[in-house]
């Protein structure tokens, strides 16, 4: 994993600070579903299957580090 940073309204900066280690991680994981259904949808285009083969490896790893399939689908 690579780390970006983004900026967040001032409120939100002070609860990630006080948030604990499994609940940023838990934000963390939701988060790279969610930016890289995004960015991977713009950057590759029309080729749906390389999308679709990486949202479901997205998904496994994402399943591997503890993600349930209902909060999976959540998001």
């Amino acid at each position: 994993m690579e780390r970006i940073v983004i900026e967040v309204d001032k409120r939100i900066a002070k609860a990630w600070q006080k948030a604990s280690e499994k609940k940023k991680k838990e934000i963390g994981n939701k988060f790279n579903i969610s930016i890289a259904k995004e960015l991977m949808k713009i950057s590759l285009g029309e080729n749906e299957k390389e999308y679709l083969d990486f949202l479901y490896e997205l998904r496994d790893e994402m399943a591997a580090k503890g993600l349930t399939q209902q909060e999976l689908d959540k998001i």
